[in-house]
Formats: structure tokens, sequence, C-alpha cells
């Protein structure tokens, strides 16, 4: 059965509560990007959330694939989008997922579509998909510069 962004029938609550948990959890991680200030460096912007510094790093001297991806979002969040990037393309890109998270979402809540039509609608597994293979490269890249 073929799902439609155009369904009359009312969203159930659970659906309602998945968009609304999405869109929350999106304003969230853009509202502590906001709070804090990106490290020059490039990476362990995290730390001032109180996570540890990355065991990578510590026990290789080389950033691991997901250093900087925190850095990103603070660079994003302030539209420095070439500090973003230099910090972690990745970063940059999940930064823009998530923010166009937020108005999908409401739109969805609005408009009465559940997340299965809206994956079917705009190809989100295929942006999944393309996003993954993003993430492929970058770790693979930051790998092999490490050694």
């Amino acid at each position: 059965m073929t799902t439609t962004l155009d369904s009359a029938s009312p969203l159930p609550l659970s659906q309602r509560l998945l968009w609304w948990g999405i869109v929350g959890g999106c304003a969230l991680v853009l509202a502590a990007a906001a709070a804090i200030e990106p490290d020059v460096r490039g990476y362990g912007t995290h730390t001032q959330i109180g996570l540890p510094p990355c065991g990578f790093l510590l026990l290789t001297g080389s950033p691991c694939p997901g250093c900087g991806l925190t850095t990103a979002f603070a660079h994003g969040i302030r539209g420095h989008w070439s500090l973003a990037a230099s910090a972690n393309p990745l970063g940059l890109a999940l930064f823009f997922v998530v923010c166009s998270c937020i108005p999908l979402g409401m739109t969805a809540v609005l408009r009465g579509w559940s997340l299965d039509a809206a994956i079917e609608r705009f190809s989100l597994n295929r942006w999944g998909l393309a996003l993954a293979g993003c993430a492929v490269v970058v770790w693979f890249v930051r790998f092999a510069a490490a050694f």
C-alpha cells in the first residue's frame, strides 16, 4: 500500500508525537550549538558541554573522523560555512539536515503527513544513503591522513 501526502485521514497521535520529537530534538541541537563557542583548533568544542576529549586523538595525536562535528555545528549556527566545512565537512552537511528537519516536521504535523509518506515523497532514504556515503569518504580521508 502506498501512502500519500494528500491523505485526508487525521494523523495518529503517535505520528504527531514522533514529528514533534524530531522538531524538538533538532531545535535542542541547534540551541546547544548556539550556546557554545567553536574551538579554534577545529575540534574539541564538545568538551564545553561536559563530554570527554576524543580518545582516538589522545591515543594517536590525530583527529578521528568524528572530530569537528560539534565545532561544525557551532560554526554553522553562526553562518560561518567555510569554517564549519573545514572543521568537518560531514558536520556541515548534518547541520543542514538538522535545520531542514524543523520545517519538515512542522509541515508534516500541520498537513497530516506520516513519516513513511514523507520519506517516500521526498526520497529521504536516498538522501540518507548519500549522507552515509559522504560519511564513509570523510572518514576514509581522515583515517588515511592520520597514518
